[in-house]
């Protein structure tokens, strides 16, 4: 296979591997090179009997002891082997059946990397497992939880329809969302903290630290909060169809690379989207609050001394005086520091 395989493409690769064995109780590996015209050596495969899907990659001069029983997630292992003809090898193998759909991410990403350098990609290869192991602690083989699903709808949806009309490719770099951080997009002059209401209540917002509002940082604070209808099927979007709307601007604006980093990172895999795909999202309406001195909220500097790891809920209805229009939000974003 010459280009870069995508997931489908690598779940088709294991399907005729899987199908090619006539005996499946012998013992051995079915191997198919990927990446052709690459200076390196990589392969899918299937190992036998236990039939496990494994990726290859021929490297040199990485200690066994620095891969021996290394677990990216606990359904994926590393192990270093050895292929005929070819050498050393790292082993990339799936052990555990449920895990499939991020080990197929895994490898189709590992190979878009590989495909982009010409060093010895040994060092590159685990590197990149060291972000995944990372990026995965937190990934279950079910996907995403129903509270992150309606998060992440709530941070593109943003995006899209505000942040990247106004910023273009400064708004996917200000998000900061899948890195965990305080607020959700953090741009130089001001913050932006994205909340997802659902149900009766679009009024009352969970807040998940003292330190979330905390105002007292560089810049203006606002809180959005999107109120959402959710359900299975019927109208609205669904979270892999606004990926898609997302993508194609950020392909537009030249900031793909960027935004599939974030994706993956806010624990988004392609493999998983079918998880997603019955459960639809329509916004009813959207707010934005200037978080300042008076605003309904609990900090470092107001909370009890010996209470810690604050989490609260805040009442919309009583922070009226803070309203602002998203357009007044977006004016002062774009004022410099």
């Amino acid at each position: 296979m010459n280009a870069v395989p995508s997931a489908a493409d690598l779940e088709e690769l294991w399907a005729e591997l899987h199908d090619t064995q006539s005996d499946p109780v012998s013992a051995g590996r079915l191997v198919r090179r990927v990446l052709a015209d690459s200076p390196h050596h990589c392969f899918v495969g299937v190992e036998y009997p236990a039939g496990r899907r494994v990726f290859s990659v021929v490297t040199k001069n990485v200690p066994a002891s620095s891969t021996t029983g290394l677990l990216v997630t606990s359904g994926v292992v590393v192990e270093p082997g050895s292929l005929p003809d070819h050498g050393a090898t790292l082993n990339l193998v799936l052990r555990a059946g449920a895990y499939a759909d991020i080990f197929t991410a895994l490898v189709a990403d590992l190979l878009v990397r590989l495909a982009q350098i010409t060093a010895e990609p040994g060092g590159v290869v685990l590197n990149r497992l060291g972000e995944w192991q990372r990026m995965l602690a937190d990934i279950s083989p079910d996907g995403l939880s129903r509270e992150r699903q309606r998060g992440l709808f709530g941070e593109l949806h943003t995006l899209s329809a505000l942040f990247l009309p106004a910023f273009g490719p400064d708004a996917v770099y200000a998000w900061t969302g899948p890195d965990q951080q305080l607020q959700d997009f953090q741009f130089e002059p001001g913050s932006v903290e994205i909340k997802t209401a659902t149900g009766h209540d679009p009024n009352r917002v969970r807040i998940s630290s003292e330190r979330q509002l905390d105002d007292t940082g560089p810049g203006a604070l606002f809180l959005l909060t999107l109120a959402l209808d959710a359900r299975q099927g019927g109208r609205g979007l669904s979270l892999p169809e606004l990926v898609r709307q997302v993508r194609s601007k950020a392909v537009n604006l030249g900031v793909a690379g960027e935004l599939e980093q974030r994706l993956l990172r806010a624990g988004y895999l392609d493999t998983q989207s079918r998880l997603y795909e019955d459960r639809r999202y329509a916004p009813r309406g959207r707010t934005v609050h200037r978080v300042t001195d008076g605003f309904p909220r609990i900090t470092e500097q107001t909370r009890p001394v010996g209470v810690s790891d604050v989490m609260y809920t805040v009442d919309l209805l009583a922070a009226d005086r803070f309203l602002v229009s998203h357009e007044d939000m977006i004016t002062a974003l774009e004022k410099k520091a």
